[in-house]
C-alpha cells in the first residue's frame, strides 16, 4: 500500500485495482495520470502534455500486466491533462460538456507556442482532440465490468469552469484532477477562487474518502485538502490587502509572506493567483477568462527571478 508520508512517484498502487502515475516534480505541465483496473480494460483519468510522457506511462502499465486503456476521463481542459489523449490507441474520451466546449475553443492553438515560456519542455506530439462522449449536469456514472462504480461529479467552476471529480466511493479513492494540488502551488488563473474553496471545503472535505490522487503532487488524505485550502485563503487575503493599497498583482505578491508554502513547487504562481483574485474583487464572472496572459506570465517570471536572488 502507498505511504502518504512521502512523495512516492512513478506507477504506484494506491489500493488494489487503483493506480496512479505520479510525477516526481509536479511542476508546470508535469501532471499525474490515474489508472483504474476495470478487469477487461483500464480507465485512465487524464493523460499527459506530450506523447513521450504518455508512452512512458503505457509502457509502465504493460510491465505491470495491466489491461490496455479503453476509456479516458478528462477532468478539465488544460493541456497537461489532455494533449496526449490521441496517444492512447482507440480509447474513448469522456468529459463534462463544459470541458468539451473549452477544448473545442482551443483547437486552433498550437501547444508548441508554450515553448516560448518553457524552453526546457518537449511538446512532441502535443495536440488537442475532442472528447468522444460528454456528460451534462451534475453526475455521470460508469459501471465497470468488474463491478466497480465510478462517479464523475461536476465541480466547476473551481480550478476551471469544467472540473470533474472522479470518485470510487465504495473503495474510498478520488482522482481529483487539478481540484487538488499538494506540495505544488495551485493555479487559479482559469478558475474561480470562491468556487474552488467551496468545492474543496463543502464537498471534498465532506465525502468519506481515504485517498485523493491530485492533479499535481503526491497522493494525500484530508490533510492535503486542508493545506490547499489554507493556501487559497492566503491568496484571498493577500489580494484583498494589495487591492486596498492599489498595488499591482506583482507588487502584492512580492509583499506576501508565503510561509511554509514558499517551499511548494512553482511558488511564482502567487502572482497569477492574485491577478485572478483582483478580477473577482472587481466583479468578474466565475467563468470569465483572463485577457492578458502574456503579461501575467512575464510578471510570474519576474517574481521567480527576484525571489531566486534572495
Amino acid at each position: 500500500m502507498i505511504n502518504m508520508n512521502k512523495w512516492e512517484s512513478g506507477l504506484i498502487q494506491v489500493k488494489p485495482g487503483f493506480y496512479a502515475y505520479i510525477d516526481p516534480d509536479g511542476g508546470w505541465f508535469k501532471s499525474n495520470t490515474g489508472i483504474i483496473d476495470a478487469g477487461d480494460y483500464t480507465v485512465l483519468v487524464d493523460t499527459q502534455y506530450n506523447a513521450p510522457r504518455m508512452k512512458k506511462i503505457l509502457e509502465a502499465m504493460k510491465e505491470r500486466n495491466l489491461p490496455e486503456p479503453r476509456l479516458i476521463i478528462n477532468t478539465h481542459h488544460h493541456g497537461d491533462h489532455v494533449w496526449a489523449n490521441h496517444v492512447v490507441g482507440n480509447a474513448l474520451v469522456i468529459s463534462h460538456l463544459v470541458t468539451s466546449r473549452l477544448i473545442e475553443q482551443n483547437m486552433d492553438i498550437d501547444p508548441s507556442m508554450f515553448k516560448a515560456f518553457f524552453p526546457e519542455l518537449d511538446f512532441t506530439g502535443s495536440k488537442h482532440t475532442l472528447p468522444n462522449v460528454v456528460y451534462e449536469g451534475g453526475i455521470g456514472l460508469l459501471n465497470l465490468p468488474n463491478g466497480v462504480k465510478v462517479k464523475m461529479v461536476y465541480m466547476g467552476p473551481a480550478h476551471t469552469p469544467g472540473d470533474t471529480l472522479v470518485l470510487a466511493e465504495e473503495e474510498g479513492i478520488a482522482y481529483t484532477g487539478d481540484l487538488v494540488f499538494y506540495k505544488v502551488t495551485p493555479f487559479a488563473l482559469d478558475g474561480y477562487l470562491k468556487g474552488w474553496i467551496d468545492a474543496v471545503e463543502k464537498s471534498l472535505m465532506e465525502i468519506n474518502i481515504d485517498y485523493f490522487v491530485p492533479g499535481h503532487g503526491p497522493v494525500t488524505g484530508k490533510r492535503g485538502l486542508e493545506d490547499m485550502l489554507e493556501y487559497l485563503e492566503l491568496v484571498i487575503q493577500a489580494a484583498g490587502e494589495g487591492y486596498k493599497k492599489k498595488l499591482t498583482p506583482l507588487q502584492a505578491a512580492l509583499e506576501t509572506d508565503l510561509g511554509r508554502f514558499d517551499e511548494w513547487v512553482d511558488r511564482e504562481r502567487i502572482v497569477g493567483n492574485i491577478y485572478r483574485a483582483y478580477m473577482e474583487i472587481e466583479g468578474a464572472m466565475p467563468a470569465e477568462p483572463v485577457k492578458n496572459i502574456a503579461s501575467i506570465a512575464l510578471d510570474m517570471l519576474s517574481y521567480k527571478n527576484r525571489r531566486n536572488q534572495e
